[in-house]
């Protein structure tokens, strides 16, 4: 097996490895150009790559039976693909790509073979996409060592071969820059910004709605309107041969390319109706201006997409150092003239956009790079003054695994200071922003676990327990454990943020504590850094857990249940605001039975002397 590790761009139109060869990088390239992602089932044969796209794109036959474009946006729905009848697992469609892409690299050099990569993802491939994608690579026979996002691959790529290459990222310290990569299926944003040798992500969007293949539709629609409208025919999509939408679509994929740089481009294909007159065939002239008021408002969707990614993360057009464009729409030029104009000089022109991700990958794996997380997993807790304290459980920094492992916080211990409902409410969450945090700092929750407990345990008695793994497919997998029921909740956190170590980075540090590797589930294990300080933030709800046992956190209207003296003389100097109002407030008065908020929502409605009563009081 060889010890080589590939980037691998796996994308939505082509997909391409690249390999570091010395101090250069190599893409393996086909024609020149990267290999089309195009499966073809022709009876018992799969045909995959530049040889299908070639017959797909035939304007002979009219008939295209048995090929499947775009196989990765299969992997975002659920269910199977049915081609001519077969169901095919979306894995599989892929896992035939990728082989290919394994077998044309080999055939560059019989030691060029692809069994280890870091293969690079859309910012919006979820949890179960990567594991998808994980499942389909092994099938191909490619182990995934680690994911990494287009974006930060595009950036490394950009970053990596400049001689200065030190010099430039400590000039780009804090620096923020923007990747804007708009490919066949999705178009995906990144905001970045180089902290501490780490490039960490401080706000992603992405957009598969609008990607390249929705421009296609548009132009195949235009056409197909253009060629009913010249034969008045009232029902075009009944008389198409089966199959045949798809031979043009794919040759509107090529007007669109070819528009970018020409006027004009005729759209031919034969047999394309059933019918035996003249519109038997297609032949359509598509213009710049066609290509430009079809998709004029996918365009303006696509840029106004940085303008919320900056409203999202408070930066300013101004902030942005760099502007790293990326995929073969911004070959378009409405697409590429709307980044100069937002970002001038700062959006450079590179020659590799067609190879830069796969590059990017290459570079990392050569490096040895690790991806971290660029957000803390945090969890809420209570505090004396009912806002609610964040405390890290893992935190921001810690590296993430790669392929096999799984990283393990050991067990966090809390307790429940109000069991009355007998739930103890564990929300996590994580920071809006990466770097320093300020207390009033907004956090974003990404589940709560409701854990039932015993409702008549006194506070702090039920421990409960908290643990986290962390997957090679970066999915974080949250239980809490009630000791004393045995009861569990457990839920996935798929919505993690993550950065990219540059060699200057130091992840072998160890946190104070922590243990030495272990082994769980057949996988190696890892402790992640932990921090038991945290601040408050910005909260909805109450938390009625805590990690320590502070009486002060118990609600004021049943802590004398189990500390009587606690409004006496003596302690009552120990008691926090926040009970002394709730005790006020939820307290009966032992003559007349009523609350201050009875009194205050129905007004007083009878005398009482009783010391103390809260009409008294509300008087």
């Amino acid at each position: 097996m060889s010890d080589l590790v590939f980037g691998v761009d796996f994308g939505t139109t082509n997909s391409l490895a690249a390999l570091v060869i010395g101090d250069e990088v190599r893409a393996f390239t086909e024609e020149g150009k990267p290999h089309p992602s195009v499966v073809w089932y022709r009876g018992s044969d799969v045909i995959v790559g530049r040889e299908a796209r070639r017959h797909l794109e035939s304007i002979e036959g009219g008939v295209a039976h048995g090929f499947v474009r775009s196989p990765k946006m299969r992997l975002r729905r659920e269910g199977l693909v049915y081609v001519e009848g077969r169901a095919i697992e979306p894995a599989d469609i892929v896992s035939e790509v990728l082989r290919h892409v394994r077998e044309r690299t080999a055939s560059h050099r019989p030691d060029y073979d692809i069994t280890r990569a870091v293969m690079t993802i859309p910012v919006d491939f979820a949890g179960p996409q990567r594991r998808a994608l994980r499942a389909a690579a092994r099938k191909a026979g490619i182990g995934v060592v680690q994911f990494v996002h287009e974006p930060a691959a595009a950036l490394y790529s950009f970053l990596r071969p400049k001689a200065d290459f030190r010099r430039e990222l400590a000039r780009l310290e804090s620096r923020v820059i923007l990747v804007f990569d708009w490919g066949g299926g999705t178009l995906d944003l990144t905001a970045c910004r180089v902290l501490g040798g780490v490039v960490m992500q401080i706000a992603s969007r992405g957009n598969n709605e609008i990607g390249g293949d929705q421009f296609d539709e548009r132009l195949r629609n235009i056409i197909r309107d253009r060629h009913a409208a010249q034969y008045s025919i009232t029902d075009i999509h009944a008389l198409e041969q089966p199959g045949v939408a798809a031979t043009l679509l794919t040759q509107c994929e090529q007007a669109k390319i070819e528009l970018s740089t020409k006027n004009q481009f005729r759209v031919i294909v034969r047999d394309y109706l059933r019918t035996d007159g003249r519109e038997r065939n297609l032949a359509v002239d598509l213009t710049r201006s066609d290509l430009g008021e079809q998709s004029v408002d996918l365009v303006n969707r696509g840029l106004s997409e940085i303008d919320r990614l900056l409203e999202e993360a408070h930066l300013d057009r101004r902030d942005i150092e760099i502007c790293i464009a990326t995929g073969g729409m911004v070959n378009m030029p409405a697409i590429w003239n709307g980044l100069v104009e937002r970002f001038g000089a700062r959006v450079p022109a590179l020659p590799n956009r067609d190879t830069i991700i796969a590059e990017g990958a290459a570079w990392i794996a050569n490096d040895g790079l690790r991806l971290t997380l660029a957000k803390p997993i945090e969890v809420l807790v209570a505090d004396g003054d009912g806002r609610g304290t964040y405390l890290p459980i893992v935190d921001e920094g810690a590296a993430l695994p790669v392929e096999n492992e799984v990283k393990s916080t050991d067990s966090r211990r809390f307790f429940c200071v109000d069991p009355r409902d007998g739930m103890a409410v564990f929300e996590f969450a994580k920071p809006r922003k990466v770097g320093l945090l300020q207390p009033t700092d907004e956090r974003t929750t990404m589940c709560a676990l409701n854990l039932p407990i015993d409702p008549d345990a006194r506070p702090f008695l039920e421990r409960l327990e908290c643990q986290v793994l962390l997957d090679h497919d970066y999915v974080a997998q949250v239980s809490v454990v009630s000791k004393l029921r045995g009861d569990r909740v457990e839920a996935e956190l798929h919505d993690l943020d993550f950065g990219l170590a540059l060699p200057e980075a130091d992840l072998n540090r160890k946190s104070p504590g922590e243990n030495d590797d272990r082994e769980i589930h057949g996988h190696k294990r890892a402790n992640l850094a932990l921090n038991d300080s945290g601040g408050p933030g910005a909260v909805a709800l109450r938390s009625n857990i805590t990690n320590a046992t502070n009486w002060r956190l118990v609600p004021g209207d049943i802590i004398e249940r189990w500390q009587p003296n606690i409004w006496s003389e003596y302690y009552s100097k120990e008691a926090s605001q926040l009970q002394r109002e709730e005790k006020m407030y939820y307290e009966r008065c032992s003559h007349c039975q009523r609350t201050l908020y009875e009194i205050r929502r129905h007004g007083p409605v009878q005398a009482c002397s009783q010391t103390g009563c809260p009409e008294g009081r509300a008087a």
